[in-house]
């Protein structure tokens, strides 16, 4: 861990960056003629692994060359390292009209104040540290603040504006004081803890304007409290350039929230097709992912007015990601059928799970101390589930493939998001507000790990619903099959003796007064085209669920996404039935088709497939609607046998 933070930090050399590129490459190709490494890159779980140490690697690698070169361009760069091993006060900040000059890291000091107590007054007497050369800074924890120190000179003949900011975005509280004859004096105060009339600017990003005359130059000190990264990245811009900016980064939220629940209103849509608790689980999910959006974007305070601190939002933060992580868990487990499969991946969900649960927990009470768990399950997560759907593909389920790309989508987005979250990069020349987004590879990668992977996740939604309804239609014609078998059976039965015959052609006359009921009912023929789609979707329905004993009028309702009330009027309309009646009904035609078939051979188990908790009560009701006992039934299809 500390050897990465001194990669990002700038302190190996570009010759060092060189070796361990050049080390990565050789352990491939050694790796690559090897037979452990052969057997490695044979399964897909372990190659991705190798895949994303090595891109982890490559993004570190191009961060230090980036900082090598930048330290080696010379000019104010040299000047600041010098002064930085002298000890002496910052280089003043200030900007030209070239190009290349429209962004740079602010030049200052800096003092931690432990305790967050000390006021103007008290902290121009203290010690301040050279951080001339360091363009990142170690947040300061709740409790603690830090302070700025810097000078800003206006070279240029006319008057300038310019913005103090950071790449970060949530601040508490971020206070600007001027340095003046009388001491320092509030220029003006930032942050999410006060009203947006109250700011320094209504932009979406924390930052400064400082209009300076020609040839005047001014001394600020900038005090931070409460923060959500764990470092801070001063810099300073002109006005035009911070405008594109958070222009940009607003546009880039918003769409990216309209993009988020575009895709929760049409999974809503092929939702309809599948069990309740996936509907549940999934939108859950896209819920953490758009409220989380929403918090961190300041999105809460732009609508509402509401504030949080940043002690209150990072243990919100912390619970809703978690929360997306459990809710990822389940989603998957049931699009992959994983209740379906052996008792080990069953139990590997069960313990991603209880993971998810407890990491949660430790980051939402201690976000600052406890939150690392959590972070790394947050990227792990996926990649187990990643290995379990590769083997589902290979098995042959045809929603996986998709789930595979869904979940290595959000395993590589969420590497960077994460990864450069905890190893910020720091930020070079920029020119356009462009250039600065893609400085912040936290974002990007967050983005690109949700859009990838709701984008997959329709199309393993959509191939599972289509496998579906196959299956439905293999059943039906497995159904149809099995009433011809009867018919023929019925038929060589009729040919024995007269009282075989006579309850053959009994038992032939129901079978075919149910195939005539189910091919083309009178009933079904009068009912409007409408109507008719919602009686084959209530009979359907209790049909699927034919064998849950709990399965009432409430729900059906449920089911079919309607009221009770609705439920009763339109059952009443097309089959003159109140919905329990109406189940009620299906329940005993399903029972009688089972002991016409000879399915069964008591009547406690035809009671048990047809989803009736008493024997007594069944054997009533039956006699009740046929005339017949069930038992009588049994023993009429026995003796015509």
């Amino acid at each position: 861990m500390s050897r990465l933070r001194a990669i990002l930090s700038g302190t190996l050399h570009t010759t060092q960056v060189g070796i361990e590129v050049l080390s990565i490459r050789t352990a491939i190709k050694t790796a690559a003629v090897t037979k452990s490494a052969r057997k490695m890159i044979a399964k897909p779980h372990l190659f991705l692994l190798l895949a994303l140490i090595i891109t982890a690697q490559i993004f570190a690698a191009q961060s230090s060359t980036a900082q090598a070169e930048l330290t080696k361009t010379g000019g104010p760069w040299d000047r600041c390292a010098a002064l930085d091993s002298a000890g002496a006060p910052a280089l003043p900040n200030g900007l030209t009209e070239r190009q290349e000059d429209q962004l740079r890291p602010l030049s200052l000091d800096f003092f931690l104040d432990p305790t967050g107590t000390l006021d103007p007054t008290q902290i121009t007497t203290q010690t301040f540290e050279a951080g001339h050369c360091a363009l990142l800074f170690e947040a300061p924890r709740p409790g603690e603040a830090l302070w700025f120190r810097f000078t800003v000179l206006n070279e240029e003949d006319s008057a300038r504006q310019w913005f103090v900011t950071f790449m970060e975005y949530i601040f508490d509280e971020a206070l600007l004081f001027e340095q003046q004859q009388n001491g320092l004096v509030m220029a003006a105060r930032n942050g999410r803890t006060f009203p947006i009339a109250e700011r320094a600017d209504n932009a979406v990003k924390t930052g400064f304007p400082l209009t300076v005359q020609p040839g005047e130059e001014r001394i600020y000190y900038l005090r931070i409290a409460g923060t959500f990264a764990p470092t801070i990245t001063p810099a300073i811009m002109t006005a035009e350039l911070f405008s594109e900016w958070s222009v940009l980064s607003l546009v880039m939220t918003a769409i990216f929230l309209g993009y988020v629940g575009a895709i929760a209103l049409l999974s809503l849509f092929l939702f309809r097709h599948v069990e309740p608790r996936f509907y549940l689980y999934y939108a859950l999910y896209m819920a953490c992912f758009f409220v989380f959006s929403f918090i961190y974007d300041s999105w809460l305070a732009k609508f509402t007015g509401v504030t949080l601190p940043v002690t209150v939002m990072s243990r919100v933060g912390e619970f809703i990601a978690g929360l997306g992580v459990f809710a990822n868990i389940q989603y998957c487990r049931v699009l992959l059928k994983v209740d379906e499969g052996p008792l080990g991946t069953r139990r590997l969900f069960l313990l991603l799970s209880a993971v998810a649960v407890i990491t949660t927990g430790l980051a939402a009470y201690d976000p600052w101390g406890l939150s690392a768990p959590l972070h790394i399950a947050y990227f792990a997560s996926p990649l187990v589930l990643l290995t379990v759907s590769l083997r589902k593909t290979r098995e042959g389920l045809p929603q996986a493939k998709f789930v595979s790309g869904s979940l290595l989508s959000l395993t590589l987005g969420l590497c960077i998001a994460v990864y450069f979250f905890t190893f910020p990069i720091q930020i070079t020349q920029a020119a356009v507000a462009f250039d600065l987004i893609l400085q912040r590879p936290l974002t990007w990668g967050y983005y690109l790990a949700i859009m990838g992977e709701t984008t997959f996740m329709i199309l393993a939604i959509s191939a599972m619903v289509t496998a579906m309804q196959a299956e439905k239609q293999t059943a039906l014609e497995r159904a149809e099959t099995l009433l011809q078998t009867v018919n023929i059976v019925e038929q060589d039965h009729a040919e024995a003796t007269h009282a075989a015959a006579e309850a053959s052609k009994t038992a032939k006359a129901r079978i075919e007064a149910l195939e005539a009921s189910l091919v083309s009912s009178p009933e079904k023929n009068l009912l409007p085209p409408a109507e008719q789609r919602f009686s084959d979707n209530a009979t359907e329905c209790v049909l699927d669920h034919i064998g849950e004993e709990d399965f009432g009028a409430r729900e059906l309702a449920d089911a079919l996404s309607l009221s009770p009330k609705t439920l009763g009027r339109r059952l009443k309309a097309t089959h003159g039935l109140a919905p329990a009646a109406f189940i009620r009904s299906i329940r005993l035609n399903f029972a009688r088709d089972l002991i016409l078939a000879r399915q069964y051979q008591t009547v406690a188990e035809v009671s048990r497939a047809a989803g009736f908790a008493s024997v007594g009560h069944f054997a009533k009701l039956y006699r009740a609607e046929f005339g017949q006992t069930p038992s009588d039934e049994i023993k009429a299809g026995a003796g015509a046998g």
